[in-house]
């Protein structure tokens, strides 16, 4: 009989834990994942691409520099926040007056090469642009920028 009592018990704690799971599982599949931009990463990744004549005349410093001004824009935009404060939903809906927020895009690479010119020692505008148009590339892959990102399973094509 104690046999019958404990085998009982184990069906129910795995049940429950299936439930459980489960619907959270159910819970988070509906939900994107933030896209989340390690700075490192991506200037390793742009310096990996740039062409031979802008990566000998940008370190990897400078390429730090540069994706630090292209996120200013963002920043600027009211879509950064700072290291160790809420991402994603949770850091747009604080802010009372937000909708579909932007970044104006068409100024982003003015205000990149007009830093790399006051850089202490000035950089090469075409090599600035080249690293810019490189990071706008990551961002598109990463998926942090461009078109709305939709959830796993749904077609975008269907809407």
């Amino acid at each position: 009989m104690t046999w019958f009592f404990l085998a009982l018990g184990a069906l129910l704690v795995v049940g429950i834990a299936l439930i459980a799971v489960g619907s959270a599982v159910g819970r988070l599949s509906g939900t994107l994942r933030p896209a989340v931009l390690e700075i490192d990463d991506a200037a390793d990744w742009i310096a990996e691409r740039l062409p031979a004549e802008a990566a000998g005349q940008l370190s990897l410093d400078d390429v730090v520099a540069v994706v630090g001004w292209y996120l200013e824009v963002f920043d600027e935009a009211g879509l950064a926040t700072e290291h160790g404060q809420e991402l994603g939903d949770a850091a747009v809906d604080e802010s009372p007056d937000v909708g579909n927020r932007t970044a104006p895009l068409d100024g982003i690479l003015e205000h990149v090469v007009a830093r790399g010119l006051e850089h202490s020692e000035p950089l090469d505008a075409v090599s600035v642009a080249m690293v810019a148009e490189l990071l706008g590339t990551y961002l598109r892959e990463l998926g942090a920028i461009g078109s709305p990102a939709t959830p796993p399973g749904e077609n975008p094509a269907q809407d």
